[in-house]
């Protein structure tokens, strides 16, 4: 009998305890969910103009193919605040904003110049926001323009333009991926500037957001992303050219594989595939005034031999290959630390490295860092390219 009550006072402590449950109080229904992939921040007339690219889901089913309706909507909302702006949005959108599946922040390049703080601070406090979306700038439009875009093999133009940022960060120097976390680590670090991928249209603009942009091979408008916005502060303040982006992508360690042309006549080039680049960034004090260190060594290899007069099969000849795609480098790299000089921002770095390195010094120089001291700094260059292969055809056809 004992065993029996035992047995019914557990039941009942099980029952109190199911009492207490109240199910998944936070679930909300799919059909009841703007789901945004993509959004847009412009500076228009004085106000916030936020733009919210959502999926349509009937139009890139499996099951439904070559709907009248774009695979996407554009939700728009205007406020003198971001707060105002997205509750303005409420006005036209018949179902709740859900930010989960968010992939990319596009900002236009006037409200970039005016200041990023405010709606970075907005996406740290959204507790919906993951921060590994990607954030880039729209390069002389707005940002609206870029998400209304139709682009061609993929239906949601971010999941386009998503891939196209990552496959060309692996495969061409200027460009970088930063998520929403890097730029909140950039803007709070001590010692660095922000840099950001620009994009932008090319082609017919009047017929980006027109379904007729895909029904030619060549699409009428098509985006391109296009050199790296530097910043000071929160603000951008200038555009590196692609030199001074491949310096910037090799000096901050984020190349991973870009190519080199090498002259060898009025029309003729060798190129060089770079397959692998390390770098590292030193520093010294010497008198009272930091010596940068900049180590580049990369790997490469033949990929294209349009001269004739050039033998591939000569130890010297590669030799000279090699010193001539250092001095190209080099060139890459001065130019981003002249740019980064003359711009008055620290987008390499170098302030974080002394910062680590000579923290002492650094909290003597860091308030008058940039005006007074980034100017000043000397950098020294050691750089080393090795050609690991030539191709399988040597010198093909083209020897003389």
């Amino acid at each position: 009998m004992d065993k029996f009550k035992v047995t019914i006072i557990k039941l009942m402590i099980v029952m109190l305890c199911f009492l207490s449950l109240t199910g998944c109080w936070s679930r909300r229904e799919l059909n009841e969910l703007l789901i945004v992939l993509g959004i847009g921040f412009d500076w228009v007339d004085d106000e916030f103009l936020v733009s919210f690219q959502v999926v349509n889901p009937s139009e890139i089913s499996a099951q439904k193919r070559g709907g009248d309706r774009p695979p996407t909507t554009l939700f728009q909302g205007r406020g003198k605040t971001l707060l105002e702006a997205a509750r303005f949005l409420t006005a036209e959108a018949p179902r709740k904003v859900y930010m989960g599946h968010l992939q990319f922040y596009v900002i236009g390049e006037e409200l970039a110049k005016r200041g990023i703080s405010d709606f970075v601070d907005n996406a740290l406090r959204d507790n919906e926001h993951r921060m590994d979306f990607n954030v880039v700038v729209a390069r002389e439009t707005k940002a609206e323009n870029i998400l209304k875009l139709y682009t061609p093999l993929e239906k949601l133009p971010t999941y386009s333009m998503l891939h196209s940022l990552e496959t060309s960060e692996k495969n061409w120097a200027p460009t970088v991926s930063v998520t929403m976390d890097d730029v909140m680590k950039r803007l709070s670090s001590n010692g660095v500037d922000l840099t950001l991928t620009g994009i932008k249209l090319i082609g017919n603009l009047q017929q980006a957001e027109a379904k007729s942009n895909l029904e030619t091979f060549l699409p009428h408008s098509r985006f391109r992303y296009n050199g790296i916005a530097a910043f000071k502060g929160d603000k951008l303040i200038g555009w590196l050219n692609q030199q001074e982006s491949k310096g910037y992508t090799d000096i901050t360690n984020k190349l991973e594989s870009t190519s080199i042309e090498i002259p060898c006549g009025p029309t003729f080039y060798t190129g060089i595939e770079v397959t692998s680049s390390k770098s590292k960034v030193e520093s010294k004090i010497i008198d009272g005034i930091p010596e940068m260190t900049i180590s580049i060594r990369s790997e490469g290899s033949i990929n294209q031999k349009s001269c004739r007069d050039i033998n591939l099969m000569d130890p010297d000849t590669i030799t000279q290959l090699q010193n001539q795609a250092v001095e190209i480098i080099r060139s890459n790299a001065e130019a981003a630390v002249h740019r980064s000089k003359t711009m008055k921002s620290d987008f390499l770095g170098f302030g974080e490295v002394i910062a680590k390195s000579h923290p002492h010094y650094w909290d003597t120089i860091k308030e008058s860092w940039i005006e007074d001291f980034l100017s000043k700094t000397k950098v020294r260059y050691k750089i080393e390219m090795l050609i690991r292969k030539t191709g399988t055809t040597g010198n093909t056809t083209l020897e003389s």
